[in-house]
């Protein structure tokens, strides 16, 4: 749907297809197909993605196919959150989550397109890696020890296995914190966790990191360092 409150896209492109699914709220658990190549979420009976309970606006986000990539608009004339990290627009790659009122929901790339879209995104802003976050005390969950903080959907460290860095530690939430490029440089964002995530020695909400900079999750102790692949 489309009107002069919302993004428009180009709507003769076919758009390569894309999901939202509740992964927490009233709805958790619920799958929406993006049907256009602009789609709007919202409060709204008529919007392509219908949402209820507070904090949510009869129109709060759109949704865009570019013919290149899809982009997340803010809607309320405040912001959405991506990742956890309020904004007006972002390029999307695949995997990002969105908190609009009780509701997170996961975007997905359906079928083999995902890499596909990411590699766009990352194309219109640089494939370099910004920083390489490696363990220096504690353990991990199977063999990785390391990830390169690279453009796209952002990177979870977190005790349980399917976040990007797992790590063996009882006083880390299960989804801890997050590390993301935005500007070209990396953001480090605390997930709402119980014990709070450190950065050289403070607790922070959210922070930019740099080389040498020692991030503190629990009792297990990650160090920023240049990466190898930039």
């Amino acid at each position: 749907m489309s009107d002069g409150n919302a993004p428009s896209g180009n709507e003769t492109s076919i758009p390569q297809k894309a999901q939202l699914t509740a992964i927490q709220g009233p709805l958790v658990g619920t799958c929406f197909s993006i049907p256009s190549a602009v789609a709007v979420i919202g409060s709204a009976p008529e919007v392509e993605v219908p949402l209820s309970g507070s904090g949510v606006k009869a129109r709060h986000a759109g949704l865009k196919w570019t013919g290149e990539t899809w982009e997340i608009y803010d809607l309320t004339g405040d912001q959405v959150h991506v990742n956890d990290i309020p904004t007006t627009h972002r390029i999307l790659g695949g995997g990002e989550i969105f908190r609009i009122g009780e509701h997170e929901l996961h975007f997905t790339v359906v079928s083999g397109q995902k890499g596909e879209t990411l590699a766009r995104a990352s194309a219109a802003r640089g494939t370099e890696a910004v920083l390489s976050i490696e363990l220096e005390r504690g353990k991990v969950l199977g063999a990785n020890e390391k990830i390169e903080i690279e453009v796209g959907p952002g990177y979870t460290i977190g005790r349980t296995p399917d976040n990007d860095l797992a790590i063996r530690d009882p006083l880390a939430s299960r989804r801890h914190c997050r590390i993301e490029v935005i500007d070209d440089e990396a953001v480090l964002t605390d997930l709402g966790s119980l014990n709070g995530t450190h950065l050289e020695g403070r607790a922070v909400q959210q922070a930019t990191l740099r080389a040498g900079d020692l991030i503190v999750v629990g009792k297990t102790a990650l160090r920023c360092l240049r990466s190898t692949r930039s």
